[in-house]
C-alpha cells in the first residue's frame, strides 16, 4: 500500500518570511532539499519533518496531508 503526501512547507514558511535557504540552514539541510519537499519529489523522513515542523511553529498534521 503506498501512502501519499503532500505538504504546506511553502505556504507556511512564506507566511513567516522564511526564504528557502533560510529554513534548510533552521533544520541542517541544503536549500534544494527543501526545494524537492515542497515541490513533493521526495519526502522527508520522519525526523526532518519534525525539525521542519518545529521551525514553522507548526504540528506535524497541520504541515503534512496523508491521503
Amino acid at each position: 500500500m503506498e501512502v501519499e503526501i503532500e505538504n504546506r512547507i511553502a505556504e507556511f514558511r512564506k507566511a513567516l518570511g522564511l526564504s528557502q535557504h533560510r529554513l534548510a540552514k533552521a533544520v541542517g539541510m541544503k536549500r534544494r532539499s527543501i526545494m524537492a519537499y515542497e515541490n513533493n519529489t521526495i519526502s522527508p523522513t520522519l525526523e526532518t519533518a519534525y525539525k521542519i515542523c518545529k521551525v514553522l511553529d507548526k504540528d506535524i498534521k497541520e504541515v503534512f496531508i496523508f491521503k
